[in-house]
């Protein structure tokens, strides 16, 4: 945990914890902060279950005490870390536990109060004035049961701009006749803000600088009393009526500060519905964060939680959403800026479907409404992918304003396959990595046209049917018994060329061809080189040709636009030997005799000379001239399954590592060549192993990763997606490797 304040409990609790329980908690501060933890209830069976605590990050480290059962039990680290471990064993289970930490600094909790004497029941002196920018507040002798007839009253004073936020951790009074009373000034003759009687959810903030908290206790019966944390936090948040605007972070574009707590409300009236965008996100991901509600306050509906940009959009189901952001005690950034607008609730659009169909745009194909927020979650069976086309798409021209967005899962959580706008007909085809894809319409303000009709279809299921890709070839297998249930047979069937037919046994019907045959169509979409084609059925009822025709099947097979392969050499002091190796799907890598690369070597193994210069080559195996292909890093190693622990770089972010590593080519070909001398491990045997992995890029895209040569640092591409995937191909097989 690395909040600053928060509270954890026992699996379950308050009910019975489990058997055979092992949990380990970890709390972290930052900087000069300690961990201050207090367990506000224990119930365990004592004879065999225990909490334990240690001073610092793990179970390792000076272990602060044990417990069994409730005592007045706090811990305080040394430095950054507080670790708990609950144990429970194999019977009898209680309640558990429930515990409170905050982040203070040392010497800075402010709390005035002093001990009765056991011969007294007048209350104690208590209270205080509280300046320090956080703190902890507590009731006389908390944890232990406060005093009869307390009466004391703390007030909290910020400065400058800074308000007040309060938050009760742990509320534990006579609920009949003691309370807390809050209020929102220097007095109690200010607005009063609430009064607490037992625990809830329980946070306040002034309105100013001042905060006044009045605690009462009757005469008789006495209880623990309550918990509190005070944060000064510069003034933010808001409570939104107008029909459109927008708001900001603190002190955005500039970084926010420490310890923000900033809520924002936005009332519409009537029918009328909220639609908020956030158009920048740069927060800490860690530990900044917002949340959105459907509803005026942070106890209704959370409808998402953002920690970086991406397409992110909410719209309430009726008149107000609520805004929260909060940051740590450490590291800020620019933070977020976002604009609302108040719509007309139009008929329904999105929802879930099934299996294989059509759906479009609002009204489509008359103009959809301004303002449209449509979400459409797909699905197939278990073990299915679904294939997603768009038969019309006229949007607004303005592709920041109305667009279609699919997610490749089942919300829009998920990574993004594509951003479809304009007038866009291309009819790409998104394929889902899962059963599920997730589609999303959004229109503006203003400017709006005939929207759009999309396709989708399921793929076969496993017993129906399936695509095989190699390099070079497309096997398309569909199992007769799936035919015969459309009342089909295989000579019924033909793709897109028409002169290509399958092959037929008792059980399978099976195409299989090369990429750059039958018809098969080769695209670049979203960094993946993409083959497709399509079988049809045509059932002839006599002579040649038929005027019926039915669509059975859109076939593609998508080639991962990074690729790993290895091969390994052995050296040797003075034994002249020689060397090979090959790849087994995309791409394959070999040894050859010299610079001109006209000669491979197929020696196997084969044995070379410490500092002989070795000459490789990278290709992809289906040669392509509109691919290029890019050496992005080559590692050596020892071990031909790690290539981490005890490795040795050539080559990496398309920078050389090695003196003696020379690049003939990278990123203009299919292919690309390269030369090092011949090297051994120290302390190992004489195997090396080298591992690269190869970018492939579109020979037309002149800003992909194989176009900017060597990076010394990686850094987030804004212009290319092309190196973001890796496919791992190995460990090579050698023949005659004992």
């Amino acid at each position: 945990m690395t909040d600053w304040i928060g509270d954890f409990s026992s699996p379950r609790y308050p009910n019975n914890y489990p058997d055979n329980s092992y949990c380990t908690w970890t709390i972290h501060s930052t900087g000069n902060m300690t961990v201050s933890l207090t367990f506000t209830d224990v119930v365990l069976e004592t004879c065999c279950d225990y909490i334990k605590v240690y001073d610092g990050p793990s179970t390792l480290h000076p272990l602060l005490g044990e417990i069994r059962e409730y005592r007045n039990q706090s811990f305080k680290s040394s430095s950054n870390d507080l670790t708990v471990f609950f144990y429970s064993d194999s019977s009898v289970t209680r309640r558990g536990f429930h515990a409170n930490w905050v982040f203070v600094d040392v010497g800075n909790i402010n709390t005035t109060y002093t001990t009765i004497t056991p011969e007294t029941n007048s209350s104690e002196p208590c209270g205080g004035n509280m300046t320090d920018w956080r703190g902890v507040l507590l009731s006389p002798r908390y944890p232990n049961n406060y005093p009869n007839n307390a009466q004391c009253t703390w007030t909290i004073h910020s400065t400058g701009n800074a308000t007040v936020s309060l938050i009760f951790t742990d509320v534990d009074l006579e609920t009949c006749c003691d309370y807390i009373k809050v209020y929102d000034g220097p007095s109690t003759l200010h607005p009063f803000l609430g009064e607490i009687r037992e625990y809830r959810n329980q946070s306040f903030k002034s309105s100013n600088n001042d905060l006044t908290v009045f605690f009462y206790s009757d005469h008789s019966v006495t209880r623990r009393g309550f918990y509190a944390t005070w944060l000064f936090v510069e003034s933010c948040g808001g409570y939104m009526t107008d029909w459109m605007g927008d708001f900001s972070s603190p002190r955005y574009p500039n970084n926010y500060p420490d310890n923000s707590y900033c809520t924002w409300t936005i009332h519409s009236t009537g029918d009328m519905t909220v639609s908020l965008t956030f158009i920048d996100v740069v927060l800490e991901t860690c530990c900044d964060y917002i949340k959105v509600y459907d509803g005026p306050s942070t106890l209704h509906p959370l409808l998402g939680e953002i920690r970086e940009y991406r397409n992110q959009s909410f719209k309430s189901s009726s008149n107000d959403l609520t805004v929260f952001f909060y940051s740590d005690s450490s590291v800020t950034r620019r933070g977020f800026h976002a604009n609302w607008v108040f719509v007309v609730p139009h008929p329904e659009c999105g929802g879930h479907l099934y299996g294989s169909g059509l759906f479009s745009s609002p009204n489509y194909p008359n103009y959809y409404h301004d303002n449209a927020y449509c979400v459409w979650y797909l699905s197939a069976l278990q073990g299915q992918r679904l294939f997603l086309t768009f038969a019309d798409v006229q949007l607004e021209r303005c592709c920041n304003c109305d667009y279609i967005t699919i997610y490749d899962g089942s919300s829009t959580g998920h990574s993004q396959l594509g951003k479809v706008c304009f007038n866009d007909t291309t009819h790409q085809v998104f394929h889902s990595s899962s059963r599920y894809l997730t589609v999303v319409f959004r229109s503006d303000y203003s400017g709006v046209s005939h929207g759009f009709k999309a396709l989708f279809t399921s793929s076969l299921s496993a017993d129906e049917g399936h695509v095989n890709c190699s390099s070079d070839n497309m096997v398309i297998v569909i199992q007769r018994s799936y035919l015969n249930s459309l009342g089909l047979s295989g000579n019924d069937l033909y793709v897109d060329e028409h002169l290509c037919r399958p092959n037929i046994s008792s059980t399978e019907v099976v195409f299989s061809f090369p990429l750059d045959a039958c018809g098969t169509v080769k695209e670049m979409m979203n960094g993946y080189v993409s083959y497709t084609n399509n079988v049809w059925a045509s059932q002839s009822q006599s002579g040649e040709i038929t005027r019926q025709s039915q669509f059975l099947l859109h076939v593609g097979c998508r080639m991962e636009p990074n690729t790993m392969v290895q091969i390994f050499y052995k050296t040797m002091e003075n034994i002249n030997t020689n060397i090979t190796g090959t790849g087994r799907f995309n791409a394959s890598i070999a040894f050859y005799t010299s610079s001109s690369f006209n000669q491979q070597i197929y020696d196997s193994p084969y044995e070379v000379n410490l500092n002989q210069l070795l000459y490789v080559q990278v290709e992809l195996n289906r040669h392509d001239n509109s691919l290029d292909l890019f050496l992005d890093t080559c590692v050596a190693s020892p071990n031909p399954s790690d290539f981490k622990d005890r490795s040795y770089d050539l080559l990496h972010n398309g920078c050389p590592r090695d003196n003696t590593y020379y690049s003939y080519t990278s990123g203009e070909h299919y292919y690309a060549q390269f030369s090092f001398r011949a090297f051994k491990f120290l302390r190992t045997h004489a195997y090396v192993y080298l591992q690269c992995k190869v970018i492939i890029c579109p020979g037309n895209d002149y800003n992909s990763r194989c176009r900017q040569g060597c990076r010394f640092r990686r850094k987030r591409s804004l212009d290319s997606t092309y190196h973001t995937n890796t496919v791992t191909l190995g460990p090579i097989k050698l023949k005659g490797i004992v």
